[in-house]
């Protein structure tokens, strides 16, 4: 069950322009955002999940696969709820996830739950990293391409690291490899806010 507009629905029953409640991680500002996508299948009675559906646990966004009892959960009004017990099943099962806009959060609970809903994230899937087929790409270029990839307000690290505002995709750019003698840039996308590395595209960067 997500919180909605119009209190806590189904996911199977969420569509695209639906608004749920969500967080945002950086100011700390709830609000209702509106379902860019829903993608997926359901599941019923207590909070189930996939194993790399992120959960926010002690102060940082953890897999619900590395979950376990007695960690704590954050709840809509900020207080915290303790994870019970945890049961993994090793047959697939259905399961569905939105991705909202804005702040790429939600909060979910159990459809028999009495308690608030917990907050999530939405772990959209990886946006698609330019491609440039001849392998090399003028700087001017490059760096357009990096901003509207990385969108408004990414974050910027030494070694000429860029990170986009929700953790999921960063630029890397200059002399930053080791022994490195080509001046080339990197986009690559996580599998989670901040987390591991699933996409790296490469190109050589030539000077303007």
């Amino acid at each position: 069950m997500v919180k909605t507009a119009d209190g806590y629905k189904a996911i199977a029953h969420i569509q695209a322009g639906d608004r749920v409640f969500a967080k945002d991680e950086t100011s700390g500002k709830t609000g209702y955002k509106p379902v860019t996508a829903r993608y997926g299948n359901p599941y019923r009675e207590t909070l189930i999940s996939n194993r790399i559906h992120p959960f926010y646990s002690q102060g940082k966004w953890i897999q619900a696969g590395r979950l376990k009892k007695g960690d704590t959960l954050l709840s809509e009004s900020g207080a915290k709820q303790t994870v019970q017990n945890i049961t993994l099943k090793q047959q697939p099962l259905k399961a569905y996830n939105l991705t909202v806009a804005d702040w790429h959060t939600y909060f979910v609970k159990g459809n028999q739950a009495e308690t608030e809903g917990v907050w999530v994230h939405n772990s959209c899937p990886p946006k698609r990293a330019p491609e440039y087929h001849a392998g090399t790409v003028s700087e001017s270029n490059f760096l357009n391409a990096a901003e509207k990839w990385l969108g408004e307000n990414y974050k910027s690290y030494p070694n000429g690291r860029y990170v986009s505002q929700d953790g999921m995709r960063q630029v890397r750019y200059g002399y930053h490899e080791t022994n490195s003698s080509t001046h080339h840039g990197h986009f690559e996308s996580y599998d989670k806010p901040n987390g591991r590395v699933i996409e790296n595209s490469a190109v050589t960067i030539i000077r303007d």
